[in-house]
């Protein structure tokens, strides 16, 4: 015979009925208990019917700035007519004397969002466990897990509906913060200075979408943000989805911009000294860093999603910028037409970056039309735009005219939507031999349309203003 010590261990539900006493008691005894750690539980938290009822009453005598105590909230009950089911005022009187100090709220309340957590884990276990018996995908199942286990996460600090009384004194204490010290509620940095002044940095669950004709530098510019961020804060985690470029490709291009040496000059092994010193400094500099490059091709919404849950889970981790390059190379099976597919991709993008609650920068192509005439792009110039601009928080157009001489570096980031903030354009110097972006003047857009004219005329003022005289 087995011995007793032999026996399996009888598993127990995790709930402390105890613990949901002493906390109900500690607020019905301590007001500065109340205040302190009421507003941090929910009804779920509590495993009994009649504790769920009890703090449900708790919690509305609290917002409606009455006392909870035992005289009030056998009141509330009574009134909501939740106190009979509830044990009546008597089991309301034993758990108020059930602790002498309310000294101890703090603990009884981790404990009870500690197995709150376990009971959540256990429930979700089961839909996973029921999943895995009857899918007949095992990347879908493994998806599945990873949303589900995240699910319970997000959890943690989220909720469905939250009265407004309940969050104004947060929302007060942030705007005097920020009177305070005004960095504190900046976004992102992307390392642009004059980007950044608009934007207030990037803003987390932003969907920010970045197009451009060929040539112009649109992923030069997303890498110089990675590695800007980066710079300034190596731990940043920045994950990089290129379904075009090898990532050996975009990491040259980085230590390019970085050091300021030019890509055919590396291509051609024409160095000098000084140049290998400057391109080991940068390289020590992306050893360090926290950027993550996937190159897999023909990816869908739903697989960067997983990878980037999959990130968060195994790192045990927030990210902090997702950058895709680009969205007219994501698939979408199952749609009819191709602008219902990259509508769909659009669509799923914003709720990538609200799932993982970080920005998201993907990159796109203009229109046809668009990158044959010699105009500024609006949203409709989104190739296969769908409803890209209305997904989008932001939506910015680099743009160089199409006469505009070669030597003539600048760039203009045309900002078409910002979802927060004021639509207009940017300078920048566009060094395309080492991918570099560099914030310019804003006064230097000015001369662009009067030279690039001048140049399609035949590169002189008289030209222009013979042309002028002749209509």
């Amino acid at each position: 015979m087995p011995r007793e010590n032999d026996k399996k261990k009888i598993r127990t539900y995790p709930a402390s009925v105890e613990a949901e006493k002493s906390v109900l008691a500690a607020f019905m005894i301590d007001q500065k208990a109340a205040n302190d750690h009421l507003s941090k539980l929910k009804e779920e938290d509590f495993s009994v019917p009649a504790h769920k009822a009890i703090f449900a009453a708790m919690r509305e005598l609290y917002l409606e700035s009455h006392p909870v105590d035992i005289v009030s909230v056998a009141d509330k009950m009574r009134v909501k007519g939740t106190l009979a089911d509830a044990g009546d005022f008597p089991y309301l009187s034993s758990i108020a004397s059930s602790i002498p100090s309310a000294a101890g709220s703090k603990y009884y309340v981790d404990i009870l969002k500690r197995d709150a957590l376990l009971r959540a884990l256990l429930e979700v276990s089961k839909d996973i466990a029921e999943n895995v018996y009857t899918s007949e995908d095992g990347e879908e199942s493994l998806a599945y897990a990873q949303q589900r286990i995240l699910s319970v996460t997000q959890a943690q600090n989220r909720s469905s509906l939250i009265r407004v009384g309940n969050i104004v004194d947060e929302v007060m204490h942030r705007i005097e913060e920020q009177h305070a010290n005004p960095d504190v509620t900046k976004g992102l940095m992307t390392g642009f200075s004059n980007l950044d002044y608009v934007l207030n940095g990037l803003q987390k669950s932003d969907l920010v979408i970045l197009a451009a004709r060929p040539g112009v530098g649109k992923t030069a510019f997303a890498l110089n943000v990675a590695t800007n961020i980066a710079q300034r804060d190596e731990n940043k985690n920045i994950l990089i989805f290129s379904l075009e470029m090898a990532n050996g490709q975009l990491v040259q291009r980085m230590l390019c911009s970085m050091t300021g040496i030019k890509n055919n000059s590396i291509s051609k092994s024409e160095l000098e000294m000084n140049e290998f010193v400057l391109l080991n400094k940068a390289r020590q500099q992306l050893w360090k860093s926290h950027i993550y490059i996937d190159q897999t091709t023909l990816q869908t919404p739903g697989d960067i999603l997983a990878k980037c849950r999959r990130f968060m889970i195994e790192n045990k981790c927030e990210i902090d910028l997702i950058i895709i390059d680009y969205m007219q190379l994501m698939t979408f099976p199952g749609k009819e037409s191709r602008q219902q597919e990259v509508a769909e991709i659009s669509r799923n993008m914003k709720l990538l970056a609200k799932d993982i609650n970080a920005p998201v920068i993907v990159l796109s192509q203009m229109s046809r039309s668009a990158e044959m005439k010699n105009e500024k792009p609006q949203l409709h110039d989104l190739r296969d735009s769908g409803s890209i601009e209305q997904d989008a928080d932001i939506v910015a157009f680099l743009y160089k005219e199409k006469n505009q001489p070669v030597d003539d570096t600048i760039v203009e980031l045309i900002i078409a939507k910002f979802r927060n903030g004021q639509t207009g354009s940017l300078a920048f110097e566009w060094h395309g031999a080492n991918f570099k972006f560099i914030p310019a003047e804003t006064s230097r857009l000015q001369n662009i349309k009067k030279v690039a004219v001048q140049s399609a005329d035949g590169g002189s003022a008289e030209n222009a203003e013979a042309k002028g005289e002749k209509e």
